[in-house]
């Protein structure tokens, strides 16, 4: 069957996708299970979880809200649905150490595997219990400290993880700290489509982010198509910004300032000299988005504040962008754009994935 948003494999002659992906809710809903529920999500760190604690979350909260489970069991981990195989009563609504999972409905009880142990009131139950009475495991994939969660699995993005390891070679994961005096999370007025698409591109920045433009150099900035992913990286006009990575690392001898790494469909990890950013895409509705926003800093390091380049003025003013670009997209008079050959290939890249699965 054709796909409904088709985009051609030719830049250059390729037009964007129809204004339709953006306004239209069918499309909205048919993208939870076409787009999101094989793709990857960043859940929390290994470090956070607690042996025996179980760790209840919802899924992307607000779009999917699936309800599942991490549990650390002397060192393994697992997720499992936290939904009862019962009568879908919600297993787990806290943290809280125990040695099994309980539902609080009718006292069926779980391993922390998730294989049913008992259940009240069942004796005379034919073929009882199934493989279907147990909770079912969850996709779960680790890089550094990180877990990430998926409901199908089917986005392969183990090729970016394995970039960003060769690429940063020498540079200080163990030593980053979870900076929690950084904001949290944004909600903005916008598609979520339309945020990515503004983070995939360089052709903004002279115009939106002037403070940026002077601190990097803009003859250098590359952007690099990789395997559900994009990465765009940029050197430092003053050395004192360059990211400090080995000899034989991809760009050793460069003066880097950042790699911005985008993973489709949703994630973006971002690698500065002082640590990390993430900010990670969640749609709420079909015009609002909820950016959740981590940093990760080194010691003794300070996050740029007030040359105009810091993190905090570039998210907001690509915020006001973007949220200007979803008044726009309702417009009667627009349907579709074309794109820049030599500045937009990370949005056209965007566009590919979701025209292949949608």
């Amino acid at each position: 069957m054709a796909k409904r948003f088709y985009v051609s494999n030719d830049i250059a002659s390729a037009d964007t996708l129809s204004s339709d992906f953006y306004t239209d809710q069918d499309v909205f809903e048919l993208s939870k299970e076409a787009i999101f529920a094989g793709s990857w999500q960043l859940i929390c760190q290994k470090k956070s979880l607690k042996n025996k604690t179980p760790f209840p979350f919802l899924y992307l909260n607000g779009f999917m809200n699936e309800p599942l489970v991490l549990v650390l069991q002397d060192g393994d981990i697992d997720c499992l649905s936290n939904v009862c195989t019962h009568r879908a009563h919600i297993i787990c609504l806290d943290e809280s150490n125990k040695s099994l999972l309980r539902c609080r409905y009718h006292g069926r009880t779980f391993t922390l595997d998730g294989k049913m142990k008992s259940m009240p009131g069942f004796d005379g139950v034919k073929n009882f219990p199934s493989k279907q009475d147990n909770l079912e495991k969850i996709p779960t994939l680790f890089w550094k400290d990180f877990i990430f969660v998926s409901l199908k699995s089917s986005i392969n993005i183990q090729p970016v993880l394995n970039d960003i390891e060769h690429r940063l070679k020498g540079y200080e994961f163990d030593k980053l700290i979870l900076d929690n005096s950084q904001p949290q999370s944004y909600i903005i007025d916008s598609h979520w489509a339309l945020y990515c698409e503004n983070y995939l591109e360089e052709f903004h920045i002279p115009f939106v982010h002037r403070g940026l433009t002077q601190d990097i150099n803009m003859a250098d900035y590359k952007t690099l198509l990789l395997e559900n992913s994009v990465l765009q990286t940029a050197t430092c006009s003053n050395s004192k910004d360059a990211i400090q990575l080995d000899a034989d690392a991809t760009d050793g001898n460069q003066k880097m300032y950042a790699y911005y790494y985008w993973i489709f469909p949703n994630l973006m990890i971002n690698f500065y000299a002082w640590g990390i950013s993430i900010n990670i895409i969640e749609p709420l509705s079909i015009n609002k988005t909820r950016i959740k926003y981590l940093t990760y800093t080194f010691p003794h390091i300070n996050i740029p504040t007030s040359d105009g380049a810091d993190v905090s003025t570039v998210e907001f003013e690509d915020q006001e962008v973007v949220q200007s670009v979803q008044k726009g997209i309702k417009s009667r008079y627009y349907k579709m754009g074309r794109y820049s050959v030599k500045y937009e290939t990370g949005v056209h890249h965007f566009h590919k994935l979701i025209s292949g699965l949608m």
